[in-house]
Parts: C-alpha cells; structure tokens; sequence
C-alpha cells in the first residue's frame, strides 16, 4: 500500500471521523434515511408464547410503535427473556429447576444493557409484565439511565369456580384436597374437577389477578411515576390498553425531547410511595426486595428501616386477594392504584414528576375512588400497620419479612419446637411423611441467595400445610415467599442468610422460636452463648450447583438488605 503523506493521513481521518457507519447496517434492515433522521426509541419487550401475562405483549408493542411513530421517533423492538415459574414441568421433583426465578430478573437487566449500550439510543420503552420481568427492567433502566416509559400487561380476568372468582391454581387444588381428605369428594371427582379447571382459572391473558409480585411491580411502577396514571392495572386484553400504549409511544418521543432521564422519577421519595402502596393493599412481600435492588442500584438511601417504618405509619385498608376478598379487576374498578394513594395523599409526595407530565398531585387531584368496598375509607381500615410487617431479634439480626392475613390475634402470635430442614425439598418429604404436626415451627434454611442459590421461592410448603390441615404452625425461612402464599404464620428473608452464618444455622431440632407481629420480633430462646458456640462449630454446606449462572449467585450475591443481586456495582 502507497504510503501516505500527512496531508493524505489527515484528510482520511477526516473522512473517516465522519462515517455514520451504523447506518449501513440499519438500511441493511430496511431503515429509511427519514427514519434515521428522526429520535431512535428502543422497545425491549418481554414478550412470550407460554407466558399468561406475556402473550399479548407483541400487540401492545405495535401500539408503542404507532404512538413513537405519531410523535415523530424511529422505533426498534428487540425482546429478553421472561420465564414463569408455573410453566415449570419438573417444579415438583427437582427444586433445582425454581432456583432459576429471581436470577433472571438480573439476567434481564443484563441483556438490556447489553443490547442498548450497542444501540446508542435516545430512549428506551419496557414492555412487562409479571414478577421478574418488571423489576430486571428496572435495573436495566436504572444503570443506563435514559429518557425512559414503562408498559405494563395488567392483569387477567379471573375465572370462577362453584360461584366465586379464581385468581390462582390453588384456588381450586387447595379446597378441593381439603374435600377429599374429608371424603366429601372422590380421587376420582378430584381428577375431573380439576381437568375441567385447567382451562377455567382464568378467562384471559395478563397476570394472575391477584396481589402476587406481578401486580405489586405493576402498581409499583405506576406509582413511581414511571408509566402512564391509570394504566399499570387495565386487564391485559382490554382495548384501552392499546390506546395506553400509543400514548406511552408519543411520551417517550417527548422525554427524550425533554432530556429527562429515569433518575428524574426513581427517587427515595417515589420508592417511598410505592412502599406506602404495598403496605397498604398487603401486596406480596417481593415488592420490597425489587425496590431494595433498584434502590442499591441508584445509590439511594433507602434500607430495610424505611419499609420498616412506612409499615408502621400505614395502615392496611385496601383488602386484595389473597389477603382480602378482591381481585385486581375489582381494584382497577375502584381507580386504581393512585385511588388508594390517594387515601394517603397527606404522607405523599405529591410534587414528584412523572413520565405523563403531571406531578403527582395533579394525577391524585384527577383521580377518584369508585368503589369503598375495595378502597375502604382509614378510619375502616383492617389494620393501623402495613399487611407487611418488618422482623427483627436473634434470629434476624439484619430484618425479615412477614406478611400475614388479619385474621385474629391467633394470626400474629406464635411459639413453639423447631423441625429444622436444610432444603425446601426436604421439608415437603417431611411434611409428606408427617413429622411436623400442629404447633411447630417449621425452619428451611440455605434456601437464601448464596445458599439457594438464587434466593428460592418459598411457597410449596406452606400450600401443602394449608391442603393438609395442618394449623397452627410457623414456617421461617432465608428463602422468599411468592406474592400467592396463604396459610400459615410465615417469616421469610431472614438476614443474614443460614449460608453466611447467619444464626439460622444455629438452630436444632427442639430449640423454641417465638414470632410476634405486635413486637415484630423473631426470636430463637436459645442463650447468645449458646448460639455463638454452634456457630463457631458449623461448616456451610456444600453448593448444589458447579456450574452456569447459579455460580455467581454462590460467589457474589448480596444479602435481601442489600438488594439480594449479583453485585454491578463497584
């Protein structure tokens, strides 16, 4: 090759710096040079084929197009993962197979940022739905840090079952065990009942319609100020949904115009109020470690003490299945969730912006509660404190959670013997096999996010005690608990986590345990003498897993108080 003089090395330079040469590729997909004249919007969606609350996530996101498109942008979907664990064929037998369910909302927010950080665009839209899917986006949008709208599936219609509405399987599986262990209804009866009810439960896509993970994020990101006012709990078929989204098509284009950016949202102040929600309608218990991580990966200063202290300020009136009679639908009905802010409006924040361009006391001015059945008025709330309550003492020494149903005083007190299991699995045999009976307290450990690992789901056991009749028991755990779990007095989240060393791993067969909402304590009666020489003597026991993503959950997973994720942050 001729060599080139210093004028020639200049010029090509020149030329050369001012390459666009991304747009080769882009008219290699059929861009048009009016459509890369225009703000690049980029859509990631979660969108699924076998996903109840993903399936129509393709059409809401045509609808985000058209609105980009209305408003002036370019759009470009891409899609992320978005498995749910009810698909789970082998859920079961091997627990391994559920270690998988909060991993992917760190594996979502990975691939986000992944694949925006190759775009370089100017904003980013979010299409999800259910429990992870939310939250990984939120992660993602909360390190890239853009003019960013959220869209959200809703909730699904509820199916009905002998007269009442089903928001869930186990509206159906659980009263129909307790029928046959009754000997009211047949092996055979039970069969074709709940064959016939495989395809009734719910009678449309969207979310289960109750106050699972799911629509806890969903409300949560509405309440945010990060999607549209109104729109986090439309039923997922519901054409308004579609108009929703083309209005979020034409926001986004206008943020990104603006130059604000997801930070200008996700304050302590935004996260506070979505905890207030929570707190209020007893949603499930993993809406807090959601907004722990997004909060971890803002640098806010939001800790377990916040939700420990909103709980206590603020009480829980608005009764949603399953810790009331109420569906999502019904609460849509009654105004949704700003309607049941706007109970509390004097602890909001209330000159907070969001992405509609509204503070949120304009939305609060614009809202109106329809229905006091489902968004009863304060002075007939069912309890002064949140449905979630924060537990500390020996045992939790760094918080756990609990979230109980009002349901008397029998509810909120417990004492009694330890049956100790070191793995979820092990603890369904045992109860299988009858070794826990009324009065005990039922602990699983390393089922945390290192011991896990992946920080697993804990509701198995607690559905089989509730099927079995077995009544007056505690379950305490360092797993989570899924948003559908009723049944018996539950205590999870303890940090730090058995794996670690926390003082769960100090706990034998017969030691006594006594939980107390009141005092919100839960306590091993062990002497501290006692408990740190067990500890001194204990070894952790070795991972269940060698190799893939799990790893890093062994190595590098914080604890629930810290966001319980892969560390991203240095």
């Amino acid at each position: 090759m001729k060599k080139l003089s210093p004028e020639q090395a200049s010029r090509a330079l020149g030329l050369l710096a001012g390459l666009q040469t991304h747009r080769f590729f882009y008219k290699a997909s059929g861009f048009t040079d009016a459509e890369l004249g225009r703000p690049l919007i980029v859509i990631a969606n979660t969108v699924q084929d076998a996903g109840v609350g993903h399936m129509h996530l393709k059409q809401v996101a045509e609808a985000v197009k058209a609105g980009i498109y209305l408003a002036g942008g370019t759009p470009i979907e891409f899609n992320t993962i978005g498995p749910c664990g009810g698909y789970c064929q082998n859920r079961g037998i091997n627990d391994l197979t559920m270690l998988y369910d909060l991993p992917q909302r760190d594996a979502i927010a990975d691939s986000v940022e992944v694949q925006m950080r190759n775009y370089g665009a100017g904003g980013l839209v979010c299409i999800g739905t259910c429990d992870k899917s939310i939250p990984g986006l939120w992660l993602a949008a909360a390190r890239l840090d853009l003019p960013t709208i959220f869209v959200t599936g809703g909730p699904a219609y509820p199916g009905e079952f002998r007269g009442e509405p089903t928001v869930f399987p186990t509206d159906v599986i659980l009263r129909c065990v307790n029928e046959v262990l009754a000997g009211s209804m047949s092996e055979e009866e039970f069969k074709k009942t709940i064959h016939g009810m495989e395809s009734k439960w719910l009678m449309s896509c969207g979310a289960c319609p109750e106050l699972t993970t799911a629509n806890t994020v969903q409300m949560a990101t509405e309440v945010m100020g990060l999607c549209l006012p109104g729109s986090s709990t439309i039923p997922g078929p519901d054409i308004e949904r579609l108009r929703k989204a083309k209005e979020a098509g034409e926001a986004i284009v206008r943020l990104v115009r603006e130059g604000s950016k997801f930070s200008d949202y996700v304050t302590e102040s935004s996260i506070a109020d979505a905890a207030r929600l929570i707190m209020a309608t007893s949603a499930g218990t993993n809406g807090i470690l959601h907004l722990l991580s997004l909060a971890k990966t803002l640098g806010l200063n939001v800790t377990i003490d916040t939700f420990a202290e909103i709980s206590d300020q603020t009480p829980y009136f608005c009764p949603i299945r399953p810790s009331g009679p109420h569906t999502m639908v019904d609460l849509h009905r009654a105004g949704g969730p700003f309607a049941a802010l706007k109970r509390l409006q004097d602890r909001v924040a209330v000159d907070r912006p969001t992405v509609a361009g509204k503070s949120v006391a304009r939305i609060l001015e614009e809202t109106k509660i329809l229905d006091e059945d489902v968004i009863r008025p304060l002075d007939k709330c069912l309890s002064p404190h949140g449905g979630i309550v924060v537990l500390r003492g020996n045992l939790a020494p760094r918080g756990s959670l609990s979230r109980y149903t009002v349901a008397g005083d029998e509810r909120q007190t417990f004492r009694g013997p330890c049956k100790c299991y070191d793995t979820q699995q092990a603890a369904i045999l045992g109860v299988l096999s009858g070794e826990v009976e009324s009065g005990t307290a039922v602990v699983i450990r390393y089922e945390g996010p290192r011991g896990a690992p992946g920080f697993s789901d804990n509701f198995q056991v607690v559905l089989l005690l509730e099927a079995l009749g077995v009544h007056d028991v505690a379950v305490i755990t360092d797993s989570r608990f899924s948003g559908a779990t009723v049944g018996a007095l539950y205590v999870g989240y303890i940090t730090p986590e058995a794996q670690v060393g926390g003082p769960l791993a100090a706990v034998c067969d017969g030691d006594f345990v006594s939980i107390s909402i009141p005092d919100r304590e839960v306590r091993l009666e062990v002497p501290e003498e006692e408990i740190r020489q067990r500890l001194e003597r204990w070894q952790p026991p070795p991972s269940r897993v060698t190799s893939g993503i799990l790893v890093d959950w062994r190595l590098l997973a914080t604890q629930f108080d810290e966001g319980a994720m892969v560390r991203r942050i240095l």
